[in-house]
């Protein structure tokens, strides 16, 4: 989809200097892109494996970890589509059930909190000086506060008590289990952290540090102009919001949050549309075409019986053990 936008792209008019920019695109920047994109997928399965206290072999936390990847892509489910698929494939790989979606609730907390680190460090460094940027107050210190008083409520919200279940309406009572469930994902989620698993934390670090990477190559493909260093990890993870649209791997969002974001922190217009079409070509189509390529592994993966029961028993004795 992203490549049919490029195509369509080269052929409107009064876009000459985007189409100039793609034309003279150079070649090894374009192959870093290439390798950030790739390590920030693997990124992603390191942190998965960690989030389920690399219990489950490696070869299928990796076949996984590409499939959830590839499924948040190809499903319009605003990027929950990669979590469904893996819960419901790692309860028949032999991890109880309330642990696959706990951890997977693990994985994508873990994930995020290191987008609301990196914007409010960001946004703080730049408003104080002490990074170069030339942003407003209301471009710098208001994301950091605001990312900072989302980490703080996520905190509070850990270590409060959950109430009593309820009795009567239904509205009511789902309304108590969805709680229940954040906030067992959110104090799971800070006692791993807590433990100081480093996988968990290098793995969330790599996933998201590498895809700015492979967006900041991109620009210096088409020959540089992005804002300086925190200023461009600002527009990212704000820009990214658009990934919440419900499209296939937030197309269409994404690309005018990512461009706009840039735009707003000083980049020019043209080389922020090449760099960032140029970025969205890598960041869903290897995903894609990786997760499809796991996809058709995962069956074969799940048939072996004996290697599911050694996962089964593995986690039942790291729970008796007092580890889970």
């Amino acid at each position: 989809m992203i490549g049919a936008c490029i195509v369509l792209l080269m052929k409107l008019p009064g876009v000459e200097d985007v189409r100039d920019r793609f034309n003279s695109a150079e070649p090894w920047w374009i192959a870093v892109v290439f390798a950030c994109s790739l390590t920030s997928m693997f990124g992603f399965v390191r942190a998965l494996w960690a989030a389920f206290d690399r219990l489950v072999p490696w070869r299928r936390a990796l076949i996984l970890g590409f499939a959830e990847q590839g499924a948040n892509v190809l499903l319009p489910a605003g990027g929950a589509g990669g979590p469904a698929l893996g819960a419901l494939v790692i309860k028949r790989a032999g991890v109880p059930g309330d642990l696959a979606a706990q951890r997977h609730a693990v994985l994508f907390l873990a994930t995020s909190a290191v987008s609301f680190v990196a914007l409010a460090v960001a946004g703080l460094a730049v408003a104080i000086g002490v990074l170069a940027g030339d942003a407003p107050l209301v471009g710098s210190l208001v994301p950091a506060v605001v990312a900072i008083i989302i980490m703080v409520l996520a905190v509070v919200a850990a270590r409060a008590k959950v109430p009593r279940e309820p009795q009567g309406a239904k509205f009511t009572h789902t309304i108590w289990r969805a709680w229940t469930f954040v906030h067992d994902g959110l104090r799971t989620t800070l006692f791993v952290l807590r433990r100081g698993d480093r996988l968990l934390i290098a793995g969330a670090v790599t996933y998201y540090a590498f895809d700015v990477a492979a967006l900041g190559a991109a620009f210096q493909a088409f020959g540089g102009g992005a804002p300086p260093v925190a200023e461009f990890v600002l527009a990212y993870t704000i820009g990214h919001a658009g990934a919440l649209l419900p499209t296939p791997g937030g197309v269409g969002g994404t690309e005018g949050g990512l461009i706009g974001m840039m735009v707003v922190y000083g980049a020019p217009v043209d080389v922020a549309t090449a760099a960032v079409l140029a970025y969205r070509v890598f960041q869903l189509g290897l995903p894609a075409i990786l997760g499809a390529l796991s996809m058709l592994r995962i069956r074969a993966l799940l048939a072996d019986e004996s290697r599911r029961e050694r996962v089964a028993a593995a986690f039942e004795e790291a729970r008796e053990a007092g580890r889970l």
